[in-house]
C-alpha cells in the first residue's frame, strides 16, 4: 500500500487519491497551495516592484535595483498561496439505494474518502454536508484541516439507507457555507426535475461546484420494444405497469437524451461539466475531468 492509504469501512477498500485545481484565487490568506490575489513577502517569486509600492527593506534586490536606469530601489514580491474549504455535499434520498448493494452509496463513501485524501494533503479544510427532504444533522461535518475528521462519516455512510422521498434539502445547504467561496463536489443521481436542480445550482451559485452523477448499471438497462414493464418512481417507490411497444420505447429514449443534453447545458452554465460515475470509482478519470474540465 503506497503512503497515505488508508482502509476504512466494511468492505476495507484502499483509498485512490484524486487531484483537483481552482480557476479562482481566493480572497482569505492563509498558509495552502492555491494561488490568490494577493502580494507580500511569503510564496512563489512573481515580479519587481518599486520599493515604494512594497516598502519592506527585507525584500530589497541590489541586483534589480543597481540595473535601473532611474536609480530606483526595487523589491521582490511573491505571489501569495492560500487554503480553501472543500465539501462533498451529497443526495442521501431514496433514489440513492438503487442497485443491488446499495452501488450508489458505495461510490458516495469511496468519493468522500478520495476528496478528504486530497484535500488534506492540499492544506485545504475538508467537509461533508448530506441531504434528503432536509440537512441529515448527523452526516453534517463543518470543514476542517485535522486529518480523520471524515472517518465518523465514511462509517456511517456505508450503513446508512437512504429513505427520503425528495432532496429539498439541498435548497439550504447555502445556509451551512462560510462567507467566503468554496469548492463544492455535488454528489447526487440527479433525477430530480432540471428546474430543481436549477434551483440548488442558484443557491450555490457563489461557489465552484462540481456536479458528480452517480448511477447504478442497472439504471441504464435497454429499454425493449415490447412487452410489459414495471416502472418505479425511484424516490417515491411507486410502480407503474407499462406496456412498451417500439413507440413509446422511441419517446422515452428520446426524451431521456435531450435531458440528458438540457441537464450538461444546465450545469455547464453554472461552471463545470457534470463527471459521470456508473458502478465503479475511477480516481484517475475524475482527477483528468477535474483539472482539465
Amino acid at each position: 500500500m503506497k503512503e497515505g492509504d488508508r482502509r476504512v469501512g466494511p468492505n476495507a477498500e484502499p483509498i485512490r487519491e484524486i487531484s483537483y485545481r481552482i480557476r479562482w484565487n481566493p480572497s482569505q490568506y492563509g498558509h495552502g497551495s492555491h494561488r490568490t490575489r494577493h502580494y507580500g513577502a511569503d510564496g512563489d517569486f512573481c515580479d519587481y516592484v518599486p520599493f515604494w509600492r512594497q516598502p519592506d527593506a527585507r525584500r530589497i534586490d541590489l541586483r534589480q535595483s543597481l540595473r535601473s536606469p532611474f536609480d530606483e530601489i526595487y523589491v521582490r514580491q511573491s505571489e501569495q498561496r492560500s487554503r480553501i474549504a472543500v465539501y462533498v455535499i451529497a443526495d442521501l434520498s431514496a433514489s440513492m439505494r438503487f442497485g443491488e448493494g446499495m452501488p450508489k452509496m458505495r461510490m458516495l463513501a469511496q468519493l468522500v474518502r478520495a476528496v478528504a485524501l486530497a484535500a488534506h494533503r492540499a492544506g485545504d479544510a475538508f467537509g461533508f454536508i448530506g441531504c434528503d427532504e432536509g440537512l441529515v444533522e448527523e452526516l453534517f461535518l463543518p470543514a476542517s484541516r485535522k486529518r480523520g475528521t471524515e472517518t465518523n462519516i465514511l462509517e456511517r455512510l456505508y450503513s446508512f439507507v437512504p429513505t427520503g422521498r425528495n432532496v429539498d434539502g439541498l435548497k439550504h445547504v447555502a445556509e451551512r457555507l462560510g462567507a467566503h467561496r468554496q469548492l463544492l463536489f455535488l454528489a447526487s443521481d440527479f433525477h430530480m426535475p432540471l428546474h430543481q436542480i436549477k434551483i440548488i445550482l442558484e443557491t450555490l451559485a457563489r461557489h465552484d461546484v462540481a456536479p458528480i452523477v452517480l448511477r447504478s448499471a442497472q439504471e441504464e438497462q435497454e429499454l425493449p420494444s415490447w412487452g410489459l414493464l414495471e416502472l418505479r418512481d425511484l424516490e417515491s417507490g411507486d410502480m407503474r405497469l407499462t406496456l412498451m411497444r417500439p413507440k413509446l420505447r422511441k419517446i422515452l429514449l428520446e426524451e431521456a437524451h435531450d435531458r440528458a443534453r438540457k441537464f450538461e447545458r444546465l450545469c455547464q452554465s453554472y461552471g463545470r461539466s457534470p463527471f459521470l460515475i456508473v458502478d465503479r470509482f475511477d480516481a484517475d478519470r475524475l482527477s483528468e475531468h477535474l483539472l482539465l474540465g
